[in-house]
């Protein structure tokens, strides 16, 4: 329903200042002037608007571009203020008449014009442009001052046509002046009159901004967690519900602090309360791992029976299937990647692989289950205990030689994409182990449910994702309606949260309603673009703080190509050239549409100096899917010795003979164009004759691709101001990789 403010919630007027000479407490005060002078220009101020009959609710916030979106999160119309610089009287009112390009690219030089949009205040709007935009209104401060009519008119004109030009076309924001009581009340007729404009990612979800929060009991003592013995109270917060009814079997997340569950709801001006009953949402968000799960129980009769019937089936097809020569120790599932069998050799096989891979795998399982034995609450656990300090240790020079070295890698992934070099103290067949080769990119067999981590045991997973959505949204919740003013109880939230709320109650609190299975962690994709102002090279699984809708998360995703099939091509780095791309990590499920903005952590003295963490991409979410194969591609060179027709010999791409036996099932290839495989070892230090579609010529490169699985690390946690230490400042953290000696390219 269309909020008008006559009757319902009133309209949330949010004004955030754009430059640093802008006073937003004076753009506020003149507006609450047409409707309460004596209204205070702290908080929020609900007041009712006498002349025009209507409600309104005034908020403003600061230069800081994380409360400055979550006000754009529950604004209804957005004002937008700045200071227009009067001393510029030099010049010439004729030739304010700029064109605006085509690409929307607006050039510093408009300054001279008299446009009052610096470097940080494009970065603000087009952050809140990517995050959506509701109704939007700009007032220019200090435009009274400037005594040419004729300027004046020109720079309105101007402002108007560069927000037209960075904003999509369905919002078409007015400039206005408040110096004067006059043009403050014309800008408030406008605000009136205004239509707003819907979020459908906001509105899908119930959701309110809190007026008031306070302990529901303050001289209740605080009483220790079930879960980790922190000390909780129950919290009330207050406000006027938007969105979709509020369901008290549901759960409620304050954006920075958390989600909890409800206690109860009171309505104002209605007797009597809303319960959740015994169908209330738990706050469990993963699974625990059971490590019996996989054990073997005694098989029942009918369980005999049926596996005697697959088992005399498949010696029925294993007949009419043709018979291939396979090296020596190749299993069935080995021998399916094969792409010509026929032409190999007898190869001798080394006792240690089979060995060496079942050590692999028994380290890589107690790993994981150190990391899984404890339930993931904080980011903190996941980065270990002395990250920050190890962080906070680097001097400047040790920072900047880690950025240029990030650059350095980014160009030659860039030049040289997917190669690596064989290493020659380590045979490969050790060192490229977890790799396999794939005859066909989209078509080659590769089981989801081969080799999973311990940490899939713990997320969950949808038979059918679109159906569940699509049920979770088209059920009416029962529960509180929707325009209400409501008293939310929170039970068991931390006593901490007084002492973290006071420090930031300039900031808005937004509390948004949790849809059905919302709390469920799995594996979420997103579709992302980058933001062209920001230079720097994004590795994968770099920590980052994104912001999902009405949550905030800290995360190490991983990149891959964009894909709308079952496999996807892992990439180290997000380019800066690079349009789109798939961004993967375990979190919380949300349900489509959900805007997604990335931020990069700075450092702490950065943070103390007022900076703002640097806007990296945006995007949008995909459907969540377990199941999607993350594909890591390497690729081994090698260089021409001699060639005899379509024969040649190669070297450097290993360098013992074993190594060559191993690798012969895979397929070869070159820079050229031409395809081939390996006949057979020549000597003992690596070469290899291999036949090819053509003739190869002596400076062309023989390549061959190895893949593997690339999973998400379970790093992610829940943007918290309570938590110990800052999670929005920077670390030297790296993940740990699944291959140890990959970890230039990794």
């Amino acid at each position: 329903m269309m909020r008008t403010g006559r009757k319902g919630a009133p309209k949330i007027v949010g004004i955030i200042p754009i430059g640093d000479t802008t006073d937003q407490r004076e753009v506020r005060k003149a507006l609450q002037a047409q409707c309460d002078p004596e209204a205070p220009c702290d908080g929020v101020q609900t007041m009712k608007c006498e002349r025009f009959s209507q409600q309104f609710t005034f908020l403003h916030s600061t230069d800081a571009m994380q409360e400055q979106l979550d006000l754009a999160k529950v604004a209804d119309i957005l004002v937008i203020c700045c200071r227009v610089n009067s001393a510029d009287d030099s010049v010439n009112p004729n030739e304010i008449e700029p064109d605006l390009p085509d690409d929307k690219t607006i050039q510093t030089w408009y300054s001279e014009l008299g446009l009052c949009i610096n470097d940080a205040g494009r970065q603000i709007l087009s952050t809140i442009n990517c995050q959506g935009l509701p109704a939007v209104c700009v007032v220019l401060q200090g435009l009274s001052l400037i005594p040419n009519a004729r300027k004046r008119a020109n720079i309105e004109r101007l402002h108007m046509r560069y927000f037209q030009s960075i904003m999509t076309s369905d919002v078409v924001p007015k400039v206005f002046s408040v110096d004067t009581p006059d043009k403050a009340a014309v800008c408030m007729r406008y605000l009136c009159e205004q239509r707003l404009r819907p979020l459908k990612w906001r509105d899908i979800r119930p959701y309110f901004l809190v007026d008031d929060c306070n302990w529901a009991d303050p001289q209740a003592p605080p009483v220790p967690s079930e879960t980790d013995g922190t000390l909780c109270k129950t919290l009330r917060v207050s406000g006027y519900l938007r969105g979709k009814d509020l369901s008290p079997n549901g759960l409620v997340h304050l954006t920075g602090y958390g989600t909890y569950q409800i206690e109860k709801v009171v309505v104002k001006d209605e007797v009597g309360e809303y319960l959740p009953d015994e169908n209330q949402e738990p706050l469990q968000y993963c699974q625990v791992p059971d490590p019996m799960a996989g054990e073997q129980t005694w098989p029942t009769e009918e369980e005999l029976a049926e596996a005697h019937e697959a088992g005399r089936k498949k010696k029925k097809i294993k007949k009419k299937m043709m018979k291939v020569t396979v090296p020596e120790g190749f299993s069935e599932y080995q021998a399916a990647w094969v792409a010509d069998p026929a032409n190999f050799e007898d190869c001798s096989d080394d006792e240690n692989e089979d060995n060496d891979m079942e050590m692999d795998a028994k380290s890589k399982a107690s790993r994981y289950s150190r990391v899984s034995s404890v339930a993931q609450t904080d980011v903190e656990d996941a980065l270990g205990g002395d990250w920050l300090a190890a962080d906070e240790a680097l001097t400047d020079e040790q920072r900047e030689a880690e950025r240029l070295r990030l650059l350095e890698q980014s160009a030659e992934d860039r030049q040289y994409p997917d190669e690596v070099e064989t290493p020659v103290h380590i045979p490969s067949r050790i060192r490229f182990q977890k790799y396999r080769g794939m005859p066909s990119f989209r078509t080659s067999e590769w089981d989801p449910n081969e080799g999973l981590p311990l940490d899939y045991a713990r997320i969950f997973k949808f038979q059918n994702f679109r159906k569940t959505m699509k049920v979770s949204l088209a059920t009416p919740p029962s529960g509180v309606p929707t325009e209400k003013y409501v008293h939310v109880f929170l039970k068991a939230v931390p006593y901490t949260f007084e002492e973290g709320y006071s420090q930031r109650k300039e900031a808005p609190l937004v509390a948004s309603g949790l849809l059905k299975y919302e709390q469920k962690y799995t594996v979420l994709h997103f579709i992302m673009q980058r933001n062209k102002e920001y230079t720097e090279p994004i590795k994968s699984k770099t920590r980052l703080v994104i912001n999902l809708g009405f949550r905030k998360l800290v995360a190490n995703p991983v990149y891959s190509d964009p894909t709308k099939g079952q496999r996807t091509k892992f990439a180290r780095y997000f380019h800066g050239e690079d349009k789109f791309v798939m961004m993967s990590f375990f979190g919380p499920t949300t349900y489509q549409p959900s805007p997604v903005l990335c931020f990069q952590p700075i450092t702490k003295a950065e943070k103390e100096g007022g900076a703002d963490m640097p806007f990296v991409s945006f995007g949008s979410i995909e459907l969540p899917n377990p199941d999607l194969l993350i594909l890591k591609k390497i690729v081994l060179t090698g260089h021409v010795f001699k060639t005899h027709k379509r024969q040649s010999i190669v070297r450097f791409m290993f360098h013992n003979e074993d190594d060559v036996k191993w690798f012969q099932p895979v397929e070869l290839y070159t820079k050229l164009g031409f395809r081939g495989r390996i006949l057979k070892s020549v000597g003992t230090h690596g070469h290899m004759k291999a036949t090819f579609s053509g003739i190869v010529q002596g400076h062309d490169v023989v390549c061959m691709d190895l893949w593997k699985r690339v999973f998400p690390k379970w790093t992610t946690a829940t943007f918290s101001h309570l938590a110990a230490e800052a999670q929005d400042e920077a670390s030297e953290y790296e993940e740990e990789e699944d291959d140890e000696h990959d970890v230039d390219m990794d």
